[in-house]
């Protein structure tokens, strides 16, 4: 049996970063496994350079926010 590991492709980033809990448990985990991944996809010719930089500076926006959100989520719901 083999368990050889697939490529990442564009949905495998979007996946991620639609996953709000790990952005809101980890924001700088979360930050650095996009841009790896965005870095992975463009190295295997997944995606052009025009798309590596949109999806790099929607991981660098989504992480710039992640303090503010994390904080009004906390105030909303301290028990969260």
């Amino acid at each position: 049996m083999s368990d050889d590991l697939k490529p990442p492709d564009l949905a495998a980033w979007q996946r991620l970063y639609d996953d709000k809990a790990y952005w809101q448990q980890s924001p700088d985990a979360h930050y650095s496994e996009l841009l790896r991944l965005a870095d992975d996809l463009l190295g295997q010719g997944a995606i052009d350079l025009e798309l590596w930089e949109t999806l790099r500076e929607k991981a660098r926006q989504s992480h710039k926010d992640s303090p503010g959100v994390n904080v009004a989520v906390e105030v909303d719901d301290p028990e969260a």
